[in-house]
């Protein structure tokens, strides 16, 4: 509907340095217990820190093996995002973030990356059916034949079944962050999916079972008195966080060869900044399995006033620019 991205403050300008310096390190810390299984709710507390820490946005990641119990089934794609059927975001005991559906919209949302970029999340279990055939240990997982499986073969030696899962909803859009100094730090619980959900069989073979183990979450610091100092004086006045919050409001059925729809959301907000309609098939063949039902136009009426945000309504010249 609206787009809150664009930076329309007046006389914006982007021209400050975004670089720092401090001592850098990489810390890595084990789960007790390592290990999780489908169904099960894992809490992730980000940890304390010394005073002159600070956390690196974007740094903070969940490192774990992927554990098929069948060799003749493997994971869907972007295991990293499948993993998360649910995910909660406390502070404080007061919940931040609830999202039921967070792996079905987030799954969505990378299907808008570049290539480029998609290419660089193959330790997130984003990759061609060989290599993840090859994680999952699957047994029609090959390693030699065209260049490409002799790739999958190449990376599979390097990272085995090790993947990881950035931790980033909130904490990494707002800039470094000083554990230390926080009374209550937020607090991550992912639900885990059935088996059933993210993994697919060879032909007439159950799925089997999966678990996640040797978990261990792993950030990186930099050590600066005067970097955390200032943001620790932002906590003193209060710090807003900003961010998009996602709710998974229903399921729908609706049949193929149906004209016209009619969908009432109510919803006690203030304000959205969009309605999204994802479309699957009511049995699913991988994660990534989006349908797109041929809609020729869409009406929206917000508070009685029709068209309320396209005066015309939405022709589908204009479905791409919107969905992305």
């Amino acid at each position: 509907m609206n787009t809150t991205e664009r930076e329309l403050q007046p006389g914006f300008r982007r021209s400050r340095m975004t670089s720092i310096k401090g001592l850098r390190t990489r810390s890595v810390v084990t789960f007790n217990p390592t290990t999780i299984s489908p169904g099960e709710e894992l809490y992730i507390n980000i940890p304390k820190l010394k005073p002159d820490s600070c956390l690196v946005p974007g740094s903070l990641t969940l490192l774990f093996d992927f554990k098929n119990s069948n060799t003749k089934s493997r994971f869907n794609n972007n295991l990293a995002k499948l993993i998360a059927k649910r995910l909660q975001v406390k502070v404080a005991d007061e919940t931040a973030y609830d999202c039921s559906g967070e792996s079905l919209y987030e799954i969505y949302k990378d299907l808008w990356l570049t290539q480029g970029d998609r290419n660089k999340m193959t330790e997130q279990g984003l990759g061609s059916e060989n290599l993840r055939k090859l994680i999952s240990g699957d047994d029609s997982g090959v390693k030699v034949g065209d260049a490409g499986k002799i790739a999958d073969g190449l990376l599979h030696s390097v990272y085995g079944s090790k993947l990881r899962k950035p931790i980033d909803k909130i904490i990494a859009d707002h800039g470094l962050y000083v554990p230390f100094y926080m009374n209550n730090n937020p607090m991550y619980i992912f639900t885990l999916p059935g088996s059933d959900e993210i993994m697919t069989a060879q032909g007439g073979e159950a799925k089997g079972n999966y678990k996640l183990d040797n978990l261990e979450l792993e950030y990186e610091t930099i050590e600066n008195d005067a970097l955390a100092g200032e943001v620790s004086r932002m906590y003193s006045t209060g710090r807003s966080l900003s961010y998009k919050h996602v709710t998974l409001m229903r399921t729908s059925n609706w049949d193929k060869d149906l004209t016209i729809v009619n969908e009432n959301i109510n919803i006690p907000r203030k304000s959205m900044s969009a309605i999204v309609l994802l479309f699957t098939n009511r049995v699913r063949t991988d994660s990534e399995e989006y349908t797109y039902p041929n809609i020729d136009k869409v009406n929206l009426t917000i508070e009685g006033v029709p068209n309320a945000v396209f005066s015309q309504g939405l022709p589908k010249s204009r479905f791409f620019e919107e969905a992305k």
